[in-house]
């Protein structure tokens, strides 16, 4: 094949912020793939951006207010749209009144699963012409739009495959009401089987896909680990930032805040934490790290919110801190999964403070590179801080390299491609590799 292997990738968020799609679309790109990323944007025009080799298309996926059905509002959320908490609060209440409306009325609503019919419009044409290889789901939200993309090309004698990228694992997702998980399984099931593979996240988040989608081949494990080649050094130093010079004891948490990420409990044990200082890496204007600016008034003076950096710069950014946190609550993803923190912050070389979440607990215990408190105990929490912080070094010597190598993106991009060799059957010519930047995004045209 004299023409590169096309890979085409669908992803309902606004894909900046999404470390998994932008190395998968990075790598794949590097190694000779032909690659395009399809995301989503709130905005009515379109646009255009790319990462190394792999273009990046946003199209206007906008929240959906249903014709024709019961179900009155659709939500498409994209991550790292600074209107989010605010999308996110308006149809909360939007739930809650239709919730009443719906008791008072005894009416029954009819699921659907949200923006299909209108991406699987607007994806379709373009992937017609651009005539992919693989089409790559990312996540279970893409999977049904994905899924209906190839049935459609496949229905017009093109030769497609698909791939299914299970990055949660849907019964364990808290904000799906029942109706919707039963709607997104189904889909699952019906896709993973015509699935030319299914990849996963971890081992132990396999031991349940293999039930959950009735598949009788294990999924293959890409870890979300980091990049390591691709990283750059920061344009910002973390310390100066927020104002503290490097003697003084720092704590960091790095990515998404909501309550169940368990902030609070590392918030809460600052005031018995002398001295110690509290960063996190975080959107601002979310509203639960609002909420935890406004609670800290007692320790307003050592608790930090500074904005993201390029995921290009965040290790470095981070390895000015004492310890990365990880203090998120006992819920069902969240006991199968190794997220894409700990391997940032084992990158950065700092001792991680997990909470006893299963699989992140044995990691750490079986590295020894940082403590295992109980979640939601402060005691618990402030007593390994304490031990963390008397002798950090010991922590920190278990990020041999070969450690640090097996907790790459790089080593994971390598099964990556070699999966996708095997199902397109081809080897294409690698590249020089691209830096791992995200270009401006160009406006293209308004969709209808």
């Amino acid at each position: 094949m004299n023409q590169a292997p096309k890979t085409l990738h669908i992803v309902l968020n606004g894909v900046t912020e999404d470390s998994r799609v932008l190395k998968c679309a990075w790598s794949l790109g590097n190694a000779g793939w032909d690659v395009t990323v399809v995301g989503a944007t709130a905005l009515a025009q379109s646009d255009s951006l790319s990462i190394g080799y792999a273009r990046i298309l946003r199209l206007p996926l906008k929240i959906v207010i249903a014709k024709g059905s019961k179900q009155s509002i659709l939500l498409l959320l994209i991550r790292g749209e600074k209107t989010e908490w605010l999308v996110k609060g308006i149809l909360r209440r939007l739930r809650r009144y239709k919730r009443k409306l719906v008791a008072k009325l005894g009416t029954k609503t009819e699921v659907v699963i949200p923006n299909l019919n209108r991406s699987v419009k607007i994806i379709t044409p373009f992937a017609l012409e651009y005539e992919p290889n693989i089409i790559h789901a990312h996540d279970y939200t893409a999977l049904p739009i994905a899924g209906a993309v190839v049935d459609a090309l496949r229905a017009r004698g093109k030769s497609v495959h698909l791939v299914y990228d299970a990055h949660e694992y849907v019964p364990g997702v808290a904000h799906l009401t029942a109706p919707m998980a039963a709607l997104y399984t189904k889909s699952e099931r019906k896709y993973s089987k015509k699935s030319a593979a299914v990849l996963s996240v971890s081992e132990p988040m396999n031991d349940l896909l293999v039930e959950q989608l009735q598949i009788k081949r294990r999924p293959i494990v890409v870890a979300n680990d980091p990049l390591v080649e691709g990283q750059q050094v920061s344009a910002r130093n973390l310390r100066e930032d927020i104002g503290i010079g490097p003697d003084v004891p720092l704590l960091v948490y790095s990515g998404a805040v909501a309550p169940q990420r368990g902030i609070q409990t590392a918030l809460a044990a600052l005031p018995q934490l002398e001295g110690v200082h509290l960063v996190l890496i975080a959107n601002p204007k979310n509203k639960s790290v609002m909420d935890l600016v406004e609670s800290a008034k007692e320790v307003s003076n050592r608790f930090h919110v500074v904005p993201y950096v390029p995921n290009s710069e965040l290790v470095s950014y981070l390895s000015t801190a004492d310890i990365g946190l990880i203090p998120i609550l006992h819920r069902l993803n969240h006991e199968i999964s190794l997220i894409t923190k700990f391997g940032e912050y084992m990158q950065a070389h700092l001792p991680i403070l997990v909470s006893d979440v299963k699989t992140m607990s044995a990691e750490v215990k079986r590295l020894g590179n940082g403590e295992v408190f109980i979640a939601e105990d402060v005691e618990d929490f402030v007593r390994v801080a304490k031990l963390v912080l008397a002798n950090p070094a010991h922590y920190r010597s278990a990020y041999t390299a070969e450690v640090l190598s097996e907790r790459s993106w790089e080593r994971q991009a390598e099964i990556l491609l070699a999966t996708y060799n095997e199902i397109a059957g081809v080897a294409p010519t690698a590249r020089a590799h691209m830096p791992f930047v995200i270009t401006e995004p160009v406006v293209l045209q308004e969709v209808d």
